[in-house]
């Protein structure tokens, strides 16, 4: 019986650099492996059968590879999946060969995945990094002085001072909630916010360096990247890759944010310390500011930054994007056409589900990111220029892939169950946007008592009855506080004697010569005293006070008593009427004619624990605001309209109209001032007409600039 002859297959040799490390064991438990090239600072995981032949890629043969592997371990390769490994190395260039068509093949695939100019400007002029400096030599001469710092020692002594510094920050919350609010109005300190955030940044990166030179990995680089010609620096961690403990990997991708928080934490120490000044502005800034935007852009796992490395490696699930993005597009095609096509890669239930809603989340955040980005560059460069890269960034990042999708699915078409499906959710959707049913608008309000009215002395004076007691409810008319002034009294009873002599002498004037002579002064000074008399009494009826209208008292004094003296503008107490109510609130430029005088809504307080208000449209105002009279209402005071601080106003970002409305019947007593929002009824219009309102709003505001 003739036997079955077996050909060579011929195997280039490896490069000589390449190395092998190994993992932790994958989810089902088999080994992994990382195979690094140091040259390029790349790594590729690799699973087991992987590993094994390329331990024995020495022998030069694939027939000989597959014998060896197959007597030595459990496994078994065949050829195919050998040229499979081969076809990989080729394609990352982790081959040997000094033949010169070789060379030629590497700069035809560079050429070819450059692509064309436009397109590498494209993407490049958004993200780009320059590398600065070579940090490794300086990172093993001064890791002995960073060692300390990854003790626990250190660790307790962090906690410790962090307990301290929120101990004492909860004693100075005002103090620091106001400062919060204010701390970027002094222009001056640009330059100084400038600098600060270069040494707080470097900082950072300077925490993923040293922990990755804890774990004994080589940093190549350090430098700046350019996020929308954004500055910012970055450090090449990517050797963390050859480390088989994830907890390591994990500590180096923490590194920064850990840095930046032991600092805010010194920094808020400092601010409670240092006197007024700069310093204490660039302290609070630290601990507020700079540590808020680091956690912001970090911690997020929608982007590759640092979080989405922890969450791919806490999950075990390297290149987690591409991955999600994967399942979500065939759960998606799956949902729309039934094709009956397995799952891309085999998952549990529960890991199939966080992946589809990973990838929703991150297409979600992704299209705000790339529109917000498309904003910043339209307003970043000239006009002209800014119109085309924000078409552009629309286009090529929103657009596109959408675009690509729907091509997918005309080609799934034909063999689809359920084709109906998307032609229904299209009809469905473009209900949704065409139909009118959008007949109300929504606004910031901030609903205050009808009348309100604080009570002050009008001079100094003797309190001598007290009518009212804490929330008491008066009518108008009824006395609230009996006022006495001495001095007011003498004042008048002096006047009275002088007016009454005035009076005689104008009496006596006809009885004699030399009095007739004073008969004109003596009528002058008569009608001068009693208009004296006449302010001294009005003087004198204020110091009654008395409600100038039904309400109820607020903020009563509680020191005051009867018998004691009161300097002028001494505060008594505040009469408000909360049964009747106006509500203040501010229209945006889209929904401003959608709206009529008279009409209808409700107002819809923040605490649930009040109930909603009818009110009636009384007054619109037809010219924009150009500060906001109601700062509570502001973004700077947590409020839901966009505001800046410029020259110690509060100026809105964009067109806000101002309308005063009506409680339309009593209520229960609310707050002086409360925050809410104005569900107001309004022309009807569909979601697709609002849109192209606000986007024709935007073009002629900017056409006009």
């Amino acid at each position: 019986m003739a036997g079955l002859v077996k050909t060579a297959l011929i195997l280039p040799p490896l490069r000589e650099e390449i190395v092998l490390h190994g993992l932790a064991r994958a989810l089902d438990g088999s080994p992994r492996f990382t195979l690094a090239d140091p040259t390029r600072n790349r790594f590729f995981q690799i699973n087991w059968p992987t590993f094994e032949i390329l331990s024995r890629w020495g022998e030069g043969d694939g027939v000989r590879i597959a014998d060896r592997i197959g007597h030595e371990t459990s496994l078994s390769v065949t050829c195919a999946e050998i040229e499979e490994v081969l076809k990989f190395l080729a394609d990352n260039h982790l081959l040997r060969s000094a033949h010169p068509e070789t060379t030629r093949r590497f700069h035809r695939l560079a050429l070819a995945k450059r692509g064309h100019w436009l397109t590498w400007l494209l993407h490049h002029y958004l993200f780009f990094r320059i590398p600065l400096i070579r940090p490794d030599h300086f990172l093993n001469r001064t890791y002995p002085l960073a060692r300390p710092l990854y003790g626990a020692f250190f660790a307790r002594f962090m906690v410790a001072l962090a307990a301290v510094a929120l101990f004492l920050l909860l004693r100075r919350w005002d103090a620091f909630h106001a400062a919060l609010l204010h701390h970027l109005e002094s222009g001056n300190l640009l330059v100084g916010y400038g600098l600060t955030l270069i040494g707080v940044k470097s900082l950072h990166e300077l925490g993923h360096a040293y922990t990755a030179k804890r774990y004994g990995c080589r940093v190549p680089t350090m430098g700046v990247a350019f996020l929308v010609l954004l500055p910012m620096l970055y450090t090449d961690t990517t050797e963390a890759w050859k480390l088989s403990d994830k907890r390591r990997r994990r500590m180096i991708a923490c590194g920064g944010m850990l840095a930046e928080g032991c600092l805010a934490v010194f920094a808020l120490l400092a601010w409670q310390f240092l006197p007024p000044g700069q310093g204490r502005e660039m302290a609070f800034w630290i601990a507020t500011t700079s540590l808020a935007t680091t956690l912001a852009i970090n911690v997020s796992p929608f982007m590759r930054f640092d979080g989405y490395f922890i969450l791919s490696d806490w999950l075990d699930l390297p290149n987690l994007h591409e991955r999600s993005f994967h399942v979500a597009r065939w759960w998606l095609r799956e949902r729309l056409f039934r094709l009956g096509a397995p799952c891309p890669e085999e998952l549990s239930g529960r890991m199939r589900l966080f992946l589809i809603l990973f990838a929703l989340a991150t297409w979600i955040y992704r299209f705000v990111l790339f529109l917000g980005i498309a904003v910043l560059v339209y307003h970043f460069f000239v006009k002209v220029i800014g119109i085309l890269l924000f078409i552009v960034e629309i286009g090529w990042f929103i657009i596109r892939p959408v675009w690509f999708e729907i091509l997918a699915w005309r080609r799934v078409l034909p063999v689809a169950r359920t084709p109906w499906r998307l032609p229904l959710l299209l009809a469905g959707a473009t209900l949704l946007l065409v139909v009118p049913w959008s007949t109300r608008v929504n606004a910031p309000a901030l609903l205050e008592g009808a009348a309100l009215t604080r009570l002050y002395v009008p001079h100094a004076a003797r309190l001598e009855r007290i009518h009212v007691s804490g929330s008491a409810r008066v009518e108008a008319g009824e006395p609230l506080f009996v006022l006495r002034a001495p001095d007011l009294e003498r004042q008048k009873r002096l006047t009275g004697v002088r007016m009454a002599n005035a009076g005689w002498e104008l009496a006596v004037a006809g009885l004699d010569t030399a009095w007739s002579r004073r008969a004109r002064t003596a009528r002058e000074e008569r009608e001068r005293f009693a208009a004296t008399l006449t302010g001294l009494e009005a003087e004198e009826r204020r110091l009654v006070l008395t409600a100038p209208f039904a309400g109820e008292i607020l903020d009563l004094a509680p020191e005051l008593t009867e018998g004691v003296w009161m300097g002028g503008g001494t505060h008594l107490a505040t009469l408000v009427e909360r049964r009747q109510s106006a509500v203040w609130a501010y229209l945006e430029e889209g929904d401003l004619g959608r709206v009529r005088a008279g009409a209808r809504g409700v107002f819809v307080p923040e605490g649930v624990e009040f109930p909603g208000v009818a009110v009636r449209l009384a007054e619109l105002e037809a010219s924009a605001v150009a500060e906001l009279d109601e700062p509570l209402l502001a973004s700077l005071s947590g409020g839901p309209i966009p505001a800046r601080l410029q020259q110690r106003s509060v100026v809105p970002e964009g067109a806000w109209f101002k309308i005063h409305l009506t409680s339309e019947a009593d209520h229960p007593p609310y707050p002086v001032r409360l925050r809410g929002t104005v569900h107001l009824e309004a022309e009807s219009r569909s979601p697709l007409e609002g849109w192209l309102r606000s986007a024709l709003l935007v073009l002629v505001r900017e056409m006009k600039m």
